[in-house]
C-alpha cells in the first residue's frame, strides 16, 4: 500500500481529533501543521490558531511565529526575550494532490516576500489577502521590529505538503530563485524551502506519541519505591534534552517555555557555573538539579529508561545546559547534574510533587495554576458530563477524545470572563495572560462559583466554535476571531432573557436549546455594530464596544419594543 493511500486512511479514523464538520482538505492542513511543528509540542489550540486558509490566502493554509522556540501570540511580552534572539517563520501549504503543481509554488513565491517585507502597506495587502493572513504576518513584521535591538537570528520556513509520491523538477527548478526573493526581504536572514511528499509526511506521522528516552548515569542510582535519583554527566543529560537535530525537545517540558527568561539572574548564574569547567566544585554541588515525572522507569547498566518523561522542576537548568552545549560549550566529561525521577500514577500527588518543586523557583503562578485542587475539581465535574477540561496540556486530545468536546483552560477562562464577568474586551485582549493576574484568577476560578457555571461556559464555547467552524469559508475571519466572546455573552443574555446574567441564573442556562439560526441573529447584529464602530481588532479590545452591545443588545432591544407595544395597546 502506497504512503499517500496510507495518510488518506489515517485521516479518515483521526479527523475527529481536529474537530466536527471538516473536510478532508480540512483536517490535512492541522495534520501537516501537527506534523511539521511536532518538535514544539504544540497544543491542538495553537496549532488551531496558525491556520489562515480560506478566500485570497495567497496559497498560504497556515503561519506560526516563534522566538527562542517559543510560539507568539498577540499578547507575548517580547521584552522578555533577551539576546542571542532567535525567530522563526513557518509557513505552510498543504494540499491533497497528487503532486507538487507549479502554479502552486509560483502563489508562495509572490505572496511570502510581498507580507514578510518590513516597509508594506498595510492597506495595499487588504485587497489581496484575508484578515487572517495578514495579522498572522502583520505578528511577524511586529515582532521583528520589536526585537531589532537584539540583532535577531531570522530563519523562514517554507514547507509545501502533497500526497505525492515523485518529485516535480519544474517546482524543484523554482526553489532557489524563491528562498533568494524571501531572504533579500531581511539582512542576514535564512530561508529554507522544503517540499513534504506522502513519504516524508507518513514517517512523521508513524512517530510514536509515546515518548521513551534514555539517560545514562554515573556509579549507582539511589532507589526507592518507585523513584530514582541519580548522577547524570552534563553531556549525556544534554542529549537527553535533544533529539537527533541537536533541538531542544519542547515535549519533555511541563511548562510552556515562555517560563524560561535567559535574562533572569539565576539563569546568568547557572551560565556563569557552566563556564567554568575547571571549577573544583562540581556542578550538581551548586545545582539543585531537575525533577523528572514518569509513566515507567527502569534501571539497567548504568542507564535509566524513561517512558513519557516530564521535567517539572529545572527548567532554567535544562535551558541553560542546552544553550551551553548548543553554543559550543566544552565540558570535562566529569561534571553531573543530579536528576530525580520519579512514577507517579495518580494526579493528586503529581500535582503536589509540581507545586512543591517549584515553589522556590521563577515559574509564573499562572503555569502552577492547574495542580490546584480546584482545577482537579472543575476536571472532574465536567468529565461526568462528557466535557473533557484540558487543564494539562493536551491531555485529554492525546487520549483521543474528540475535539469539540474538549476545552482547555485558557479557552475557558476566556469564556468564565465574558459570561461571568462580562468582559469579552478583555477575554479578547489577553487570551494568554488571562491568568497571569493573580486578581483576575480569583474572579474566574474560586469555591464560591457553582462548577455549573463552568460547564455552561463550556457549551457555549463549543456552540460557537461548530457554528463558526460551518460558516468559516463564507464570513471573513475578523469577524470570526475578534467576536466570539462578545457572542458568547449576548447568547448568556438571549438564553436568560435579559442582561445581566446573575451567577444563580447563569448556572441554569439551557445552551443545548441554541439553534444555528439562533446564533446566526445575534452574530449578524454583533456584526453590524462592530462594522459602524470601525470594524478593527483594537474595536474588540476597547471596553467601550462592550458597553455599546450592552446598550443595544437585542434583548433589551426587544423588551422596549414589546414594551411601547404594550403601551400602544392601552392607550388604543
Amino acid at each position: 500500500m502506497s504512503d499517500d493511500v496510507l495518510i488518506k486512511s489515517i485521516l479518515t479514523k483521526n479527523k475527529g481529533r481536529y474537530g466536527s464538520g471538516l473536510d478532508d482538505g480540512e483536517a490535512f492542513e492541522y495534520f501537516c501543521a501537527e506534523a511539521v511543528l511536532k518538535r514544539y509540542a504544540l497544543t491542538f489550540d495553537d496549532i488551531d490558531s496558525g491556520i489562515v486558509d480560506g478566500m485570497n490566502d495567497g496559497g498560504i493554509d497556515s503561519v506560526y511565529v516563534f522566538v527562542n522556540r517559543s510560539l507568539i501570540a498577540e499578547d507575548t511580552d517580547l521584552d522578555s526575550f533577551k539576546s542571542p534572539v532567535e525567530i522563526d517563520l513557518y509557513v505552510i501549504q498543504s494540499k491533497m494532490d497528487g503532486g507538487f503543481k507549479e502554479a502552486a509554488m509560483a502563489s508562495l513565491v509572490t505572496s511570502i516576500p510581498e507580507l514578510i517585507k518590513l516597509g508594506v502597506d498595510p492597506a495595499k495587502l487588504v485587497t489581496r489577502y484575508n484578515s487572517d493572513v495578514r495579522q498572522a504576518f502583520e505578528l511577524y513584521r511586529d515582532t521583528l521590529k520589536s526585537l531589532a535591538a537584539q540583532f535577531p537570528k531570522v530563519r523562514v520556513h517554507v514547507i509545501y505538503c502533497t500526497l505525492a509520491t515523485k518529485a516535480n523538477a519544474k517546482v524543484d527548478a523554482m526553489i532557489d530563485n524563491a528562498k533568494a526573493q524571501i531572504e533579500a526581504q531581511y539582512p542576514k536572514s535564512e530561508c529554507e524551502i522544503n517540499l513534504w511528499d506522502a513519504k516524508r509526511l507518513y514517517q512523521e506521522a508513524q512517530k510514536q506519541n509515546v515518548l521513551v528516552r534514555q539517560l545514562p548515569f554515573v556509579k549507582s542510582p539511589i532507589s526507592h519505591g518507585r523513584g530514582y535519583v541519580i548522577l547524570s554527566t552534563l553531556r549525556d543529560y544534554f542529549k537527553f534534552i535533544t533529539d537527533e537535530d541537536k533541538k531542544l525537545i519542547d515535549a519533555l517540558f511541563e511548562f510552556n517555555v515562555r517560563d524560561y527568561q535567559s535574562g533572569a539572574a539565576v539563569n546568568k548564574e547557572i551560565a556563569a557555573t557552566l563556564g567554568k569547567t575547571d571549577d573544583t566544585a562540581d556542578f550538581w554541588w551548586l545545582n539543585n538539579g531537575v525533577t523528572i515525572l514518569a509513566e515507567e522507569a527502569a534501571a539497567q547498566d548504568n542507564e535509566l529508561t524513561i517512558k513519557n518523561p516530564i521535567i517539572v522542576n529545572g527548567l532554567q537548568t535544562s535551558h541553560e545546559v542546552f544553550r551551553f552545549f548548543a553554543g559550543g560549550g566544552k565540558d570535562d566529561k566529569e561534571r553531573c547534574v543530579q536528576v530525580r525521577v520519579l512514577q507517579v500514577e495518580d494526579d493528586e500527588r503529581r500535582d503536589r510533587v509540581i507545586k512543591a518543586t517549584n515553589s522556590q523557583t521563577g515559574i509564573k503562578p499562572a503555569s502552577l495554576h492547574a495542580t490546584e485542587p480546584l482545577q482537579r475539581k472543575v476536571e472532574d465535574y465536567l468529565v461526568q458530563l462528557g466535557i473533557f477540561y484540558d487543564r494539562r496540556k493536551d491531555f485529554w486530545r492525546n487520549k483521543g477524545r474528540p475535539a469539540d468536546k474538549i476545552i482547555g483552560i485558557d479557552k475557558l477562562s476566556q469564556s468564565v470572563m465574558s459570561i461571568l464577568l462580562e468582559k469579552p474586551h478583555d477575554a479578547r485582549a489577553r487570551p494568554t495572560t488571562i491568568l497571569r493576574n493573580d486578581a483576575t484568577y480569583a474572579q474566574l476560578f474560586s469555591d464560591e462559583i457553582d462548577l455549573a457555571i463552568y460547564q455552561v461556559a463550556a457549551n457555549l464555547y463549543f456552540a460557537i466554535d461548530t457554528y463558526f467552524r460551518k460558516i468559516r469559508k463564507t464570513v471573513d475571519a475578523i469577524y470570526r476571531n475578534n467576536l466570539r466572546y462578545h457572542l458568547m455573552m449576548s447568547l448568556a443574555w438571549r438564553l436568560n432573557g435579559s442582561r445581566p446574567v446573575h451567577a444563580q441564573a447563569l448556572k441554569n442556562l439551557k445552551v443545548s436549546t441554541l439553534t444555528d439560526s439562533v446564533i446566526e441573529v445575534e452574530f449578524k447584529h454583533i456584526m453590524k455594530l462592530f462594522n459602524q464602530a470601525g470594524a478593527e481588532d483594537k474595536t474588540a479590545k476597547d471596553q467601550a464596544f462592550t458597553a455599546t452591545l450592552k446598550k443595544k443588545s437585542l434583548v433589551k432591544e426587544s423588551k422596549l419594543a414589546a414594551q411601547k407595544s404594550d403601551k400602544g395597546t392601552a392607550s388604543s
